[in-house]
Order: structure tokens, then C-alpha cells, then sequence
């Protein structure tokens, strides 16, 4: 057989397999529901079964799972009840597909870290992007951020924005943020500074929308302590930038 026919060969093979895929993942899943009385259960595969059927085209099939993701996580009314209880499956499947992938990170802290309350099983997740991305001081950043907010790990926060800090690339505030960390002051500011560099560096329209609705509530809650002066002046400034007027 010909270089050529081979190549062939295997592009009809894939254009069969990823409707194959799509029709397997829904038509378990629509059975799974039935079962269950109608109520919504999703059926997501394990990444070894995966490869079974994805012919080395890994990545193709992570972009698949990831859109069935981002459709499954945009859905706020539902996941507000299950507190998004499949995202790790999910985001475990698509990092074993493709760890080079930068944005499912996020999503693993903010959905298996926060909202499942497990954030040490997001840092495993986490820990794999680090691997596979040496040189990318984005995923020490967020592993950074998953044990800051949610494991409430500060010293292992500190290290992990201190790890990015010396990669290429990384912003100076980086640094400035390991120390603030460390550093012996009130966690209502610490915390702030974390959800201000989320909101002025993530360009996810969720991600920021959440970093917003977090720092108008620290802030509103720092307006409503401090007496008049300086510090409820600020208060009332950064209200003012997010949109908020007193």
C-alpha cells in the first residue's frame, strides 16, 4: 500500500470515528436516562477506552469532550443543584487526551476544586499539566490558586506562585503575589489580590464573570466594616471599577 492510500485510509477511518464517538457517548447516555426515570446522567468514558478507538487522533477526541463539557458547565441552573459532580471525570478524560491543554485547568479548580469541595483531587489533576507543560507558568499559577482558595493551603499556595514566578514569561505581579501569601496580614486582603490578578489576567467570559461576582462581595463586605476613611474609600472606589455605585 501507498504512503498515499495509507494516508486516505486513515482519514476515512477518522471521519467514521468521531461521529461513531459522538453517537456511542449519546446513545449511553440517553439510555442511562431512561433508566433513571428521565432525570439527566451523563456517561463519560474512561481515557484508556478511549484510545481504544481514537487511532492516535488523542487531541481530536479531547476537543469533542471538551465542547460536551463547556455545554455541561454552561448550564448554571443545573449544576447549581449537582455541583457539577461529573466535572472531574470530564476534565480527567480531556487531560489524559491532550495535558498540553491549558484551559481545562482552570475549570478544575474552580469546578472540582470549589464547587465538589475537592481541592487536593484538582491539584492531582493540576499536577499533570505542570508535567506536560514545564514551561508555562500558568498551571503553577492556578495550582496556586486551587490551594489558596479552596484547600485554604497558603504556604503551598506561596510555593506554587513562587515556582511560576521563575518561568518564562511569567508577569512580575507573580512574585509580588507569592509574598503577599507568606506574608502575616488579613486573609481578606490576601484573598482579594488573588480573585483582582484572576480578573485582570483570565480571558474566559466564566472565569472572569466569576472573578467579579467574587470581588464585588469581598469588597462589599470590607465597605461594610471599615468606618469612613481611607479604607472605605477604597472600598467604594474598587465598587466603582466593577460596576457596582454607592
Amino acid at each position: 500500500m501507498t504512503a498515499r492510500k495509507h494516508n486516505t485510509l486513515l482519514y476515512i477511518l477518522l471521519v467514521c470515528l468521531v461521529p461513531l464517538t459522538m453517537w456511542l457517548h449519546a446513545g449511553v447516555a440517553s439510555s442511562l436516562k431512561r433508566l433513571h426515570g428521565g432525570s439527566e446522567v451523563v456517561f463519560i468514558p474512561s481515557a484508556q477506552a478511549v484510545r481504544l478507538v481514537a487511532l492516535g487522533y488523542d487531541q481530536l477526541l479531547a476537543d469533542f469532550y471538551w465542547l460536551a463539557f463547556v455545554s455541561y458547565v454552561g448550564d448554571g441552573a443545573a449544576r447549581s443543584k449537582d455541583h457539577s459532580v461529573m466535572a472531574d471525570k470530564y476534565l480527567d478524560l480531556i487531560t489524559s487526551l491532550d495535558p498540553y491543554f491549558v484551559q481545562p485547568y482552570w475549570f478544575c479548580a474552580f469546578t472540582v476544586g470549589a464547587e465538589q469541595k475537592r481541592p487536593l483531587r484538582a491539584n492531582e489533576i493540576i499536577k499533570r499539566g505542570i508535567r506536560a507543560n514545564l514551561d508555562n507558568w500558568y498551571l503553577p499559577y492556578i495550582a496556586g490558586i486551587n490551594m489558596y482558595l479552596y484547600a485554604h493551603d497558603e504556604v503551598a499556595a506561596a510555593k506554587y506562585y513562587a515556582d511560576a514566578a521563575k518561568l518564562p514569561a511569567a508577569p512580575p505581579w507573580i512574585a509580588r503575589q507569592a509574598m503577599i501569601l507568606a506574608a502575616k496580614i488579613p486573609s481578606t486582603i490576601k484573598e482579594i489580590n488573588t480573585w483582582d490578578s484572576i480578573y485582570r489576567s483570565e480571558k474566559s467570559n466564566l472565569i472572569h464573570a466569576k472573578a467579579k461576582e467574587k470581588l464585588i462581595q469581598l469588597w462589599s463586605r470590607v465597605y461594610s466594616a471599615s468606618p469612613k476613611g481611607v479604607i472605605r474609600e477604597k472600598a467604594r472606589k474598587a465598587l466603582s471599577e466593577l460596576g457596582v455605585n454607592l
